[in-house]
């Protein structure tokens, strides 16, 4: 039935959309050009991203079902609370969610699947029909939500917004003309059952919804409180409900909450009705929300939130040319990516998932699980759980580049509860596998989990293997490097990533000279069959324990520690091998692979997974250092395809694609995301249904900031990988590594004006074409001393808190790469044939190869002036493979970016040579 009326509804949506297009084809075919399709804001003048509107809007309410809420509801939330409004007009809906609130069965598979429980359903009966001028919106710029409308000769409003700060949902209602605002306020408490009980009552000016979700022991309370200016106010305690009549104006005030505390016993507590035994009914805590917020004007309460809110929206702009539309939301989504609107959308959706970030990850709240902070139903997709295989991963993906690093603290806050029983399992996991690497006394780090939630994470599950404690660890790690805050290395990064550490140099095993996980896994990959999914030593495990061990090496270095294990840490770290590539140029997945796929009969070759990348994305591992890595990397893209129409998969590829620089490539996938999977209020649709999902709004937003901004080799890159469909644009405040702000400019795809804010001092390598050949100077004109390597790389010692201005860049071409590199066998074992196409640009070529698995290329001829080369060398014969590389150089000896490749295996002793 919900898929038939999501369908009812998409059927509707399309064909209110071609009645209009077909008007708007009507006054063109007229010659009438007064009806636009898009406008600019306010004064029609639009030079920058500065004081644009970015909104959501509609024309008419929301549909009141479960395809209304994930199509078309509006998205509002504090950390405290998650909220979707549907701007109704006869009737207001008003859903919350708590994320705590957390229901669970015996057997929780199947249908019978159970997870975040929708806390309350809230009405406000207003009885109004035939009204006009109908509209609503949530204006990202301000943090607000509005329904505006005319019944009756007045026009009603309602201003909706979530406060941080103050931790309560405020609602004001307004009516043009005095006496006119009457309405029933009507809290209700959905899926009340054999899991789920309680009551609303209502008492003077307040309602109370309050109950128990049996499972955990879950008491749960929400109170909501009308504040009139005017007229008659009523309340009905057996129905509970309060009515108001004949008022001016009202503001209503909601608090939520439950018993559940970050505290170790939740997940080192057995029992589930005991895991929250002793933490105290949320009453207290619920009512002093509410009265502090009582206590203050609905302007102090507005003020507090913004000042809190636009402090973290405020700090980024992207402009990619786009005017405010005239159209709505909804028809703007249904005519991506040929509508006149494409870049608005674009602009609009990479803020929102900022946006979705700062609603469902404060401090001191949960962080958000795979639909964020949001959820209607009894049961949830997957249970509303936390997936360390890539989904949380996801949903943090923007937090430090984006510019919100205190975001972090909400994720932070979590792990240091749940680690506590995370250590209980590394335990276990070394006498299982390691136990002649077990410490007695129970040191023995902590182990990453595959999935959890707020009151449990179980045992290891071959379907993730042991490298996600590692990604975790990745996290902090960030949260260092893109802040550069010494005491929170101490204090909150180093010991999770040398205790993780810890368990990883213990687990490791010495296999053919290196050390190796075993068992292992790749993230849902399965070799031989679903019931035999563990293997040895994965790219994924081995990338991640490699990253992990550096990045805690390098913490100590900084910190000047000299903990116990960290000498065993370091003679480890080039025994952890973490890249192969293959012989079709790809970075093996696992080990057993030789050709792209082979692995296994029950292996995916397009799978939505990519983990053996993640060196590349979102770690340090593979970067511009290590060119031949990268073009592995590119090649892996190439064969895994774009197939896939899961929509996280898809935000996650165009960070992929950035980090080889393949900006089109990665645009395409933004483009796919945008028009196949975003719905009506901007939910991605995770894969048809629909099926919301928030991961892919956060990894959007990601994948966009690593098109316009790079650092994970220490040298900012500005505009790495900007798509050709982005000729001009700009974009302020984005974070580098080295907490280094940077904003730039560019038209014609050419950087025009670069500024970078050193937000604590140090080393700024900075690197674009001809940067060195620039105009460098602080914000207030005074001149710059830098070292340069080559024309597009310089260093600035910086000073803290000063602005560095790069103007009068050069323009530059990029070279074209040669193609079509074939390999021949000579006649000799001994010597290689070579031959490309050449290009028209290219006064010569330089010819590279990079042995084995090697990161880097080696020079093996430069100044080539023909397109064919014979390669003569004795090492030939004890080479298994080379990835062999050229490119091409222009008479300003600029080189190509890229180049043609091929792959040379060493011939079988039984094959003729050609």
């Amino acid at each position: 039935m919900r898929q038939d009326n999501w369908k009812k509804s998409k059927l509707n949506d399309n064909m209110k959309t071609m009645r209009r297009l077909t008007i708007v084809i009507l006054f063109v075919s007229l010659g009438l050009h007064s009806l636009p399709l898009s406008a600019t804001a306010d004064d029609g003048k639009r030079t920058d991203a500065e004081g644009k509107t970015l909104r959501l809007w509609y024309d008419e309410p929301a549909p009141d079902s479960d395809a209304g809420w994930v199509n078309r509801s509006i998205p509002m939330g504090n950390g405290y609370m998650g909220v979707n409004v549907f701007g109704g007009i006869e009737t207001e809906r008003i859903q919350i969610t708590e994320n705590s609130l957390y229901d669970w069965a015996a057997k929780n598979t199947g249908f019978k699947r159970r997870g975040v429980n929708n806390f309350a359903e809230v009405y406000l009966d207003y009885g109004h029909k035939n009204v006009s001028g109908y509209e609503r919106e949530l204006n990202l710029n301000e943090g607000l939500s509005h329904v505006n409308y005319h019944h009756d000769g007045v026009e009603y409003s309602r201003e909706y917004f979530t406060s941080y700060p103050d931790k309560v949902m405020a609602i004001r209602l307004n009516a043009s003309k005095a006496g006119k605002l009457s309405f029933t306020l009507r809290p209700t408490m959905p899926f009340l059952g054999d899991s789920k009980s309680g009551d609303v009552s209502a008492m003077g000016d307040t309602v109370t919804l309050s109950g128990v979700m049996t499972y955990f022991d879950i008491k749960f309370e929400g109170q909501f409180k009308v504040i009139p200016t005017g007229g008659q106010m009523n309340a009905s305690k057996r129905e509970g409900t309060v009515t108001v009549s004949g008022a001016d104006s009202a503001v209503i005030l909601i608090a939520v909450g439950t018993n559940y505390q970050f505290d170790p016993q939740v997940f080192l507590t057995k029992e589930p009705a005991d895991k929250l035994k002793g933490f105290p009914d949320p009453h207290d805590k619920v009512t002093d929300y509410l009265a502090d917020a009582a206590a203050k004007s609905y302007e102090q309460l507005l003020a507090n939130h913004q000042a809190d809110y636009q402090n973290l929206f405020d700090r980024v702009s992207l402009d990619l040319g786009a005017e405010v539309p005239m159209i709505s939301t909804d028809e703007m989504v249904d005519a991506y990516p040929d509508g006149s609107s494409s870049r608005y959308l674009e602009e609009l959706a990479f803020q929102f998932g900022r946006y979705m970030l700062i609603c469902s990850s404060r401090a001191g709240t949960l962080p958000p699980h795979l639909q964020g902070i949001w959820n209607v139903y009894a049961r949830p997709p997957w249970s509303s759980q936390y997936l360390h295989d890539t989904n949380v991963q996801m949903a943090y993906a923007p937090v430090f580049s984006a510019n919100m690093p205190e975001l972090f603290e909400s994720y932070a806050g979590f792990f240091n509860v749940f680690v506590h029983r995370q250590r209980e399992y590394a335990t276990q996991y070394l006498e299982q596998y390691s136990p002649a690497q077990l410490d007695p006394s129970g040191d023995n780090g902590w182990s990453g989990p595959f999935w959890a939630n707020p009151y449990d994470v179980p045992g290891k599950t071959p379907i993730a293997g042991f490298g996600t404690g590692c990604w975790i660890s990745q996290m902090f790690w960030d949260y260092y490097d893109y802040t550069r805050d010494e005491t929170l290395l101490a204090e909150t990064v180093y010991p999770v990533m040398y205790e993780q550490a810890n368990f990883v140099s213990r687990f490791v095993q010495e296999i053919d000279g290196v050390l190796l996980a075993k068992p292992s896994s790749s993230p849902e990959q399965y070799l031989e069959g679903r019931r035999k999914r563990e293997t040895i030593g994965t790219t994924f495990d081995q990338q991640m324990f490699y990253e992990n061990h550096h990045n805690t090496l390098t913490a100590a270095k900084i910190l000047g520690r000299n903990d116990d294990r960290l000498k065993l840490y370091e003679k480890q770290l080039p025994l952890l091998d973490p890249i192969h590539v293959g012989k079709s140029g790809q970075i093996k997945e696992f080990r057993e692979e030789e050709f792209y796929g082979d692995a296994g009969k029950s292996i995916d070759p397009h799978h939505r997974h990519t983990s053996m990348l993640l060196g590349s994305y979102p770690g340090q591992l593979i970067n511009d250092s290590t060119p031949a890595w990268l073009d592995a990397v590119k090649t892996t893209l190439t064969l895994r395809t774009r197939s896939s129409n899961i929509g996280w998969a898809r935000a996650e590829r165009i960070a992929f694609w950035a980090r080889v620089h393949d900006g089109d490539e990665a645009y395409l996938f933004y483009r796919d995301l945008l028009a196949g999977n975003y719905l009506h209020n901007l939910f991605n649709d995770h894969r048809g249904g629909p099926l919301f999902q928030a991961d892919a709004n956060y990894g959007a937003t990601a994948g966009v900031t690593e098109l316009l901004l790079q650092s994970q080799d220490y040298v900012v890159a500005p505009l790495p990988a900007l798509p050709t469909a982005w000729p001009d644009g700009s974009y302020r405040g984005l974070l580098a590594r080295g907490n280094f702000e940077v904003s730039a400019q560019w038209s014609g795809g050419q950087a025009t004006y670069l500024e970078v804010l050193s937000k604590v001092g140090g080393t700024l390598n900075l690197r674009y074409p001809n940067v060195a050949k620039s105009v460098i100077k602080t914000k207030d004109g005074q001149s710059v001393t830098f070292d340069f390597k080559g024309s597009d790389e310089l260093s600035i010692e910086t000073t803290q808190g000063q602005t560095y201005v790069i103007t009068n860049i050069p323009a530059h071409v990029r070279v074209t790469a040669p193609a079509n590199l074939k390999l021949v066998n000579a006649g000799k074992t001994d010597q290689i044939k070579l031959s490309w196409t050449g290009v028209p640009d290219a006064t010569s070529y330089n010819l590279y190869r990079a042995v084995g698995s090697a990161p880097d290329y080696e020079l093996v001829a430069s100044k080539i002036k023909d397109t064919a080369f014979v390669y003569q060398a004795d090492d030939l014969k004890q080479i298994e493979q080379m990835t062999w590389k050229v490119t091409a150089v222009r008479n300003d000896e600029r080189e190509s970016d890229d180049g043609a490749k091929a792959i040379w295996l060493k011939p079988s002793p039984h094959e003729p040579i050609n």
